[in-house]
């Protein structure tokens, strides 16, 4: 579940400046391991409630420099055509 928030993250930031984007690529410029110690599951958990979910918390969850180091930038600037 935290490396589908962060994928999606990604998808979603990327989707508005890429025509031709390589998913299977972009996917694999992510470590996961990387990508799942960037994620507080407690927090992530908390903001899942039976009114839905809060997406600021759900984004506040996770940690934003460890996110960051668990990006190959040039790998995923290559999956969407830079």
């Amino acid at each position: 579940m935290k490396l589908k928030l962060l994928l999606i993250t990604l998808f979603l930031v990327a989707s508005s400046v890429a025509n031709a984007v390589d998913y299977g690529k972009l996917a694999d410029s992510v470590d996961k391991d990387k990508a799942t110690d960037a994620v507080d599951t407690d927090k992530l958990k908390g903001s899942v409630s039976s009114d839905g979910v809060d997406y600021k918390a759900a984004a506040d969850s996770v940690d934003k420099e460890k996110a960051k180091e668990a990006v190959d930038v040039d790998k995923a600037r290559g999956a969407l055509g830079y």
